[in-house]
């Protein structure tokens, strides 16, 4: 994309400081426009979208004052920085109302230009990186959101029919193709937005054609940009069907191609480097949730036929099983989303305001206040930090064993959660014995206890009690979860452990079923109490290392 000299809108009244202000900004790389009177300014800074507003205070029709408070009422203005050139606001009092009105800057005249320049490219700056902080935050946010929806997807043409609607309204697409292939790289399923199921031929057609993007694609594994069909010399499919702009990632699995994901605009250079950043991030999680929706489907098909399967199949059951603990891993960080973008989100403020002054401080040749950027340091390991919690929880699980420490791992899942059940309205008491070490897998454990944290919290929608216990039972030791919620009826207690039965209406019925699938690995057990309307208690039995005899399964 062709990237435009920044555009500074100039409003003064004086017709000789708007033809000097036009000098020194041109020619210092600017581009620039003017307005004489208060009105003006305002329909041009909703036209042009500036840059930067050279604002002054004494004008026709509305003063600077009455501009600013109207430029930061409209959203499509409220963003853009405002410094006020003047000679009239010499008192602190007006100086105090104009930043309290949204003014970012005050220059009085007489100016010395140079400082001027360095304001506003300080000011700009400023607004560039706020304004790629909230875009990255949001695509986070997305993403997230994102993984969450397609996890919860397990049927593979519902999951096609997920991924097509999410593109389509993340991207503002006019189409979406997506094909998906099976471990021969052959169609499995693809689907368009405008013609639903696609038939052998179309697909044929389109991913052996040599000017289409699905096709090039296929044949390279490489993501395309296409700014503007008509000067990118190839893609004329894409123009035949009156699309001039268009991006496409493939969707990689360990390395192997799953499918292709490819949104179009019939307007040129509706995408750039940032929507195709976007759009390989939604191709990786929709890749995952491919593979998952079609080990889900295959886990189906051994269950009818176990018996005469069991033999042959259990090295494959068993990398099942180890994706299907991933893929719930995931959904329940999906229910964290909320609460992971409000912890990103609160560093980012001090961290831009830290930042804001440094600039200003270099450019103005005045010394950095160090004890600012230590506080801008701060916030950014306090982001690290929560990042590296979301980390050992989102990597997937490995066999390894070791000796825990379950107080440990209890106040580290508690603490992870701590943010989410105080939004929920949940009390967490925490009754923690001293008990002696267990032999097994981290990981998998952490994912055993986040399991019944999030489900006890979600039995209390309007939130309640929960207790977090730890004590020695003979050779073992018990980890118990209880709640205050709405209980789980009779008939279904016995069937709570089943894989895909759920009591939830959006649940995948995967959560307890690896829950107690792992317990019985590290070689114990788990049982469940539970009054309708009193609310559950899940107690984990777990042996003492040294009464561990059993190996836990990778």
């Amino acid at each position: 994309m062709h990237r435009r000299r920044p555009l500074v809108l100039v409003a003064d009244d004086e017709q000789n400081a708007i033809l000097l202000l036009h000098r020194v900004l041109e020619r210092e790389g600017f581009d620039v426009e003017s307005a004489r009177d208060g009105l003006s300014t305002l329909a041009k800074a909703r036209e042009l979208k500036p840059d930067l507003i050279l604002l002054d205070v004494q004008m026709p029709h509305l003063n600077g004052f009455e501009v600013t408070a109207r430029l930061r009422e409209d959203p499509e203005t409220a963003r853009i920085p405002v410094i006020f050139v003047t000679a009239a606001a010499r008192e602190a009092a007006d100086v105090a109302h104009g930043l309290q009105l949204g003014a970012d800057d005050y220059i009085r005249k007489p100016y010395d230009y140079h400082e001027l320049v360095a304001r506003a490219i300080s000011k700009m700056r400023a607004r560039q990186l706020e304004d790629r902080l909230q875009r990255r935050n949001a695509e986070l946010e997305a993403l997230v959101r994102i993984g969450a929806e397609f996890n919860q997807q397990l049927a593979l043409p519902d999951l096609a029919n997920r991924i097509v609607a999410i593109a389509r309204d993340e991207f503002g697409a006019h189409q979406v193709e997506l094909y998906l292939f099976d471990e021969q790289q052959q169609p499995l399923l693809c689907r368009d937005l405008r013609h639903g199921l696609l038939s052998e031929e179309e697909v044929r057609a389109v991913l052996d054609g040599e000017d289409t993007v699905a096709g090039y694609v296929y044949r390279t594994g490489a993501p395309v940009l296409v700014a503007d069909v008509s000067t990118a010399g190839q893609f004329g499919h894409l123009q035949r069907q009156g699309y001039h702009s268009a991006i496409a990632a493939p969707l990689l699995h360990h390395g192997r191609l799953v499918g292709i994901l490819v949104v179009a605009h019939a307007e040129p250079e509706a995408y750039g480097e940032s929507k195709l950043r976007m759009l390989r991030s939604v191709g990786e999680q929709a890749a995952l949730a491919v593979r998952n929706a079609q080990l889900h489907a295959a886990l189906h098909a051994y269950a009818q036929n176990l018996e005469a399967m069991v033999d042959e199949r259990t090295r494959e059951l068993r990398a099942a099983q180890a994706q299907l603990i991933q893929s719930e891993k995931l959904a329940a960080l999906g229910r964290l989303a909320a609460g992971i973008a409000h912890e990103v989100n609160n560093p980012l403020q001090p961290i831009l305001n830290c930042l804001e002054v440094a600039i200003e401080d270099i450019e103005n040749g005045q010394p950095v206040d160090a004890q600012g950027l230590r506080v801008a340091e701060q916030e950014v390991q306090r982001i690290k930090g929560i990042v590296s919690r979301l980390l050992d929880f989102a990597r997937p699980t490995t066999g390894e064993i070791m000796r825990i420490d379950l107080r440990e791992l209890v106040e580290e899942v508690t603490l992870f959660t701590q943010r989410q059940m105080e939004r929920m309205q949940v009390r967490v008491t925490k009754r923690l014995e001293p008990v002696p070490p267990i032999l097994g897998t981290p990981a998998q454990l952490k994912q055993v206890l986040l399991n019944l944290v999030l489900n006890a919290a979600e039995s209390m929608p309007g939130g309640g009690d929960m207790t977090v216990e730890l004590y020695q039972d003979g050779q073992g030791v018990v980890l118990a979860v209880a709640d205050t919620g709405t209980g789980i009826a009779p008939e279904a207690l016995d069937r709570i452990f089943e894989p895909f039965f759920s009591t939830k209406s959006d649940g995948t019925g995967l959560g307890l079923s690896v829950t107690y699938g792992i317990v019985q690995g590290h070689g114990g057990t788990i049982t469940v109490e539970s009054e309708v309307g009193k609310g559950s208690r899940f107690v984990v039995w777990l042996p003492t290392e040294s009464a561990s005899t059993t190996q836990v399964n990778d």
